[in-house]
């Protein structure tokens, strides 16, 4: 039976009641009370139906964010969970370069860039760094945390920028925590270590989503004008 003809027969139902009431002013009330009630029900129900309908349309137009591992062939890895080992950061900078690859601007965010990992030599350090860079690049947007830079390294990447004749700009700031690379402004990615501790901890480089990116890339446009910029790491 239909919601319709449910309410006409009770309404059927209260009225032979009314009428067999004649003066009995409490059971017209209770029948005004039992109306009242189911009123109020019905339009809760309706309400409530319309949010929930609203909140399924609202999810179903949301986009779909997934973390891709590797696939069994392992050539279109665009993210990636490192390990732990020289093994894991070879891997590691392997990927990078290839998400990476084709790149004329990037932007670097990595408090601790210009600090080689102590596991390893300044020397073997700054060979990952040429490495992971492409030779498409043209300019690089470099922000470190202040104070954190070792004299070595940051002189090897000064020469290694203008070796390739590329454009280098460093900024100093503390307002950024999340090491995230930026490629032409079309992609981001963001990598939960150093550049130097790729290796030492297990962590994901992942490819932020459109939003998220254009978000950050906001960000730094007005951290670009609070810090000073050197043409030297």
């Amino acid at each position: 039976m239909s919601r319709k003809e449910l309410l006409i027969q009770y309404l059927k139902e209260q009225l032979t009641v009314l009428e067999r009431s004649d003066g009995d002013l409490e059971a017209q009330r209770r029948i005004l009370r039992e109306w009242s009630r189911y009123s109020i029900c019905n339009e809760r129900v309706e309400y409530d139906l319309r949010r929930l309908d609203q909140k399924i349309n609202t999810l179903l137009e949301r986009p779909a964010l997934s973390c891709r591992m590797p696939s069994e062939g392992g050539n279109n890895t665009l993210q990636l969970m490192t390990g732990v080992g020289k093994g894991a950061r070879t891997e590691a900078i392997d990927n990078m370069r290839n998400d990476l690859s084709g790149a004329k601007h990037l932007v670097i965010c990595d408090p601790y860039f210009l600090l080689s990992n102590s596991k390893s030599a300044k020397v073997e350090y700054l060979a990952g760094i040429e490495t992971v860079i492409p030779k498409t690049v043209k300019a690089i947007e470099l922000y470190v945390k202040p104070r954190k830079r070792d004299a070595d390294v940051a002189t090897g990447f000064t020469k290694l920028c203008q070796d390739r004749g590329i454009k280098l700009t460093c900024r100093k700031t503390d307002e950024l925590h999340d090491r995230v690379w930026i490629v032409d402004s079309t992609r981001a990615f963001v990598v939960g270590a150093s550049f130097n501790g790729l290796g030492n901890k297990c962590a994901f480089i992942l490819e932020l989503p459109d939003e998220d990116r254009r978000s950050f890339i906001r960000e730094i446009g007005l951290l670009r004008e609070r810090t000073t910029r050197s043409k030297s790491a």
